[in-house]
């Protein structure tokens, strides 16, 4: 559902609430308690994509990511009961700490 929307709506520009009535279409009253977002500055972003092998949204450009980023960011500051934003620029094993504290904390798992 969130991805649809950041990537559809805001990185593709198709009307966000046309995609969201698909989407709940689709999942009904099934929505996540809890949802991660992963975050990382521009530097940290641009290296870990220069290592691998891009796909086709990976190559759509800076543009259409910075408006994928955008729609993420207005979503979880429109719900911050329900998103959880996680500085994904520190070491991944640091990183995987944050978020099994957020759902330990939040889930009470």
């Amino acid at each position: 559902m969130y991805s649809s929307l950041a990537y559809q709506g805001y990185g593709r520009g198709l009307l966000v609430d046309d995609v969201r009535r698909i989407n709940e279409w689709a999942i009904g009253p099934t929505w996540p308690d809890l949802v991660i977002l992963l975050v990382t500055d521009d530097s940290t972003l641009e290296r870990r994509m220069n290592e691998r092998d891009l796909d086709r949204i990976e190559q759509a450009g800076s543009d259409f990511h910075q408006r994928v980023r955008e729609g993420f960011a207005d979503m979880a500051s429109a719900d911050p009961n329900r998103w959880y934003v996680v500085d994904a620029s520190t070491p991944a094993d640091e990183t995987a700490a944050t978020i099994r504290k957020v759902v330990r904390e939040r889930l009470g798992i």
